[in-house]
């Protein structure tokens, strides 16, 4: 009777969303030095006679060379940087002991129904194993101690401890709960006991921020970005609209015009100046104060009358439908306006 065998797969990679990678790339180097500077030989072979190029590209989340889907082997320990198709970071070590490219029999994907299955699996042959409904599990041969933490961390019945690397959802409305801030690098999602919802990154030793963006169909760009500092600041290549207030506690800088068309523009912090836009008549009008120009009220046709009478010779003056004022003294028109509702410039000179 034949010898029955477990049927294994190729190495699998996820991107960033924990999907299969598509045109990705994969380096792998020497240890401890940047794998696209020091490359490691890369086999597809365990006799070592097939060297493959880097970077290697993926198909589907498995390693493949003009289409054929292959296994990756090289000398343990090793550096490893993972980009997806558009150059961003999925993952990156510069020591990795995990045996993944030494021997197909604890290398290759696995899968299993549920956690019992991946408890019942032997350490000695199973290095990744997804788990149906939870995700991707990748053996740490390092670990020996920690206790089970459902579902991070799984304890095989031989002791061999699980990490969960990917986790898969696929659902319509995901529910997160637990109150506490993240204390290791990556990028957390959850909640507090006020029910407000965080997106938390935790930058370990890195700078850190947020990237929002919106990538071409074909993945290999991004459109619209938005980028949080570790600062808090924020910069977008696209244009921000907002139906209600904007609070900022420094300068607004914009590279286009700043249009309200639903409020006001506040021109001080107390509030009593600013433009409000009328789309109408597509003008700014000053709501509740004069505006003022290097310190001084700009003229209206009232305090223009006034100043005239208090200044005499040399003042002037707007009037409506080129009309003389009728303050006192000789008054020249100097500009008039057109038709009846049409305003004059006029100057006394006498």
């Amino acid at each position: 009777m034949a010898t029955i065998s477990e049927a294994r797969a190729l190495p699998f990679f996820t991107d960033l969303y924990g999907l299969p990678l598509e045109s990705g790339f994969i380096y792998i180097g020497q240890p401890g030095l940047d794998p696209v500077a020091y490359p490691a030989v890369v086999t597809s072979d365990i006799a070592g006679s097939t060297v493959v190029a880097q970077p290697v590209r993926t198909t589907h989340g498995h390693a493949a060379v003009a289409g054929a889907l292959i296994h990756l082997f090289c000398p343990v320990p090793y550096s490893i940087t993972i980009l997806d198709a558009a150059g961003r970071l999925v993952y990156a070590s510069l020591n990795e002991t995990d045996p993944v490219v030494v021997a197909i029999g604890s290398s290759s994907v696995q899968s299993a129904p549920d956690l019992a299955g991946l408890r019942a699996r032997s350490g000695s042959a199973t290095n990744q194993i997804w788990v149906t409904g939870f995700g991707m599990y990748v053996l740490n041969p390092t670990d020996t101690t920690s206790p089970e933490s459902i579902p991070m961390l799984i304890v095989g019945n031989d002791g061999s401890r699980y990490n969960l690397s990917s986790q898969f959802v696929n659902a319509g409305w995901v529910k997160v709960t637990g109150v506490a801030i993240p204390s290791s690098q990556g990028g957390w999602l959850g909640t507090d006991g006020a029910g407000t919802t965080k997106l938390v990154n935790n930058p370990g030793a890195t700078s850190g921020g947020f990237r929002l963006s919106v990538s071409s169909p074909d993945g290999t760009s991004e459109t619209g970005i938005i980028t949080i500092s570790n600062s808090g600041a924020i910069a977008t290549n696209g244009s921000i609209a907002s139906q209600g207030a904007m609070t900022a506690g420094q300068n607004i800088t914009t590279g286009a015009a700043l249009v309200s068309t639903g409020g006001s523009v506040l021109l001080n912090a107390a509030a009593n100046r600013g433009l409000v836009y009328s789309p109408g008549p597509d003008l700014y009008s000053l709501p509740s104060a004069n505006l003022l120009v290097n310190g001084s009220v700009a003229m209206t046709q009232a305090s223009l009358a006034t100043n005239q009478t208090l200044f005499g010779v040399g003042s002037i003056t707007l009037t409506n439908a080129g009309a003389p004022p009728a303050n006192p003294g000789t008054w020249l028109a100097l500009v008039t306006g057109l038709g009846p509702s049409g305003i004059a410039l006029f100057v006394r000179t006498a």
